[in-house]
C-alpha cells in the first residue's frame, strides 16, 4: 500500500474492488451454508471494505486481520461490527479449526510465499469449511485498447513487479490451492462487462493509482498526455481495459 495516497483514498479503492468481486462473492456464498454464530475470517482485511459487506450479507461473526495497524484503526472508526486484530498472515493468531470460512481479497499477489499463507488459512479453517481467494489479478495477461494506452499498461505492470507484486498471480491460484491440500477446488475468472454509462468518464481513483504506480517513470508531461488519451478514448467509447482476475475456492480437510 502506497502510504502517500492516504487511507481515505485507499478505502475508496478497496470499496471499488469490492464491487468488482460482488457477483463472484454471491456465487460462492450460495454454495456455503453459514449459520448464525458461524465465524468468517478475512486475511488482509485492510479498511474493512469487503468484510463489512459480508457482515451484512450473512449472520456470521466476522473477523479481520491485517499487518497494518493504521488500516485496522481506520476500519474501527467506521463503526463496522467486526472483530479486528493486527497480525501476520504467515502466523495467524488463531487456534486450529477456528473458522467456517477463511478468505482473502487482492492479497496473495503481494505475498512472497503465498502457499505458506494459504496453508495458514487452511489451518485455521474447520474441516469441511471453505478457503477462498476472491480476487487475484493477472496483469501479465491484461488487454488494453487503444495501443497507446497499452504502453501505459506495460509501465504500470512493470512498476507493480518492482514494488514486489507477483503480476501473474491469478493464473497460479488454482495450483496453489491444490498444493495446499484443499479439496473440491473450483476456480475461474471474474466476468467483465463494459457499460458505456459507467465507463465513459474516467474514474479518478483509478487514475490516481496509475499515477502513483508510474509517476517516477514518466515525466509530468508524458503522464498528462496519457491522461488526456484516457479521457478521450473513454468518451469515444473506444477504451478496453481488461485485467483477468481469478478466484479459487476449496474445502479444508
Amino acid at each position: 500500500m502506497n502510504e502517500k495516497l492516504g487511507l481515505a483514498l485507499w478505502h475508496r479503492r478497496y470499496t471499488q474492488q469490492a464491487k468488482w468481486s460482488q457477483e463472484i462473492r454471491r456465487y460462492l456464498l450460495g454454495k456455503i451454508t453459514l449459520a448464525e454464530g458461524d465465524k468468517i475470517l478475512e486475511v488482509g482485511s485492510g479498511t474493512g471494505a469487503v468484510l463489512s459487506l459480508l457482515s451484512e450479507e450473512t449472520h456470521a461473526q466476522c473477523y479481520g486481520i491485517d499487518i497494518d495497524f493504521a488500516s485496522l484503526a481506520f476500519s474501527a472508526k467506521l463503526g463496522y461490527p467486526l472483530a479486528l486484530a493486527a497480525g501476520d498472515a504467515y502466523s495467524l493468531p488463531f487456534s486450529d479449526d477456528s473458522f467456517n470460512l477463511t478468505y482473502c481479497h487482492y492479497l496473495l499477489l503481494w505475498i512472497k510465499n503465498p502457499l505458506a499463507v494459504i496453508a495458514e488459512m487452511v489451518r485455521v479453517t474447520r474441516p469441511g469449511g471453505f478457503v477462498i481467494a476472491l480476487a487475484e489479478p493477472d496483469y501479465q495477461a491484461r488487454i488494453d485498447q487503444p495501443t497507446i494506452l497499452a504502453q501505459l499498461g506495460k509501465i504500470q505492470t512493470q512498476s507493480l513487479g518492482e514494488q514486489g507484486a507477483e503480476t501473474a498471480m491469478g493464473r497460479k491460484l488454482s495450483g496453489l490451492f491444490h498444493d495446499a491440500g484443499l479439496q473440491n477446488i473450483i476456480s475461474g475468472i471474474l466476468g467483465a462487462q463494459w457499460d458505456p454509462s459507467e465507463t465513459r468518464e474516467m474514474d479518478e481513483t483509478e487514475w490516481l493509482m496509475i499515477q502513483s504506480d508510474t509517476g517516477d517513470r514518466l515525466s509530468p508531461e508524458a503522464l498528462e498526455a496519457y491522461r488526456k488519451e484516457e479521457i478521450n478514448t473513454r468518451r469515444e467509447e473506444n477504451r478496453v481495459l481488461f485485467i483477468p482476475t481469478f478466484y479459487a475456492a476449496g474445502i479444508a480437510r
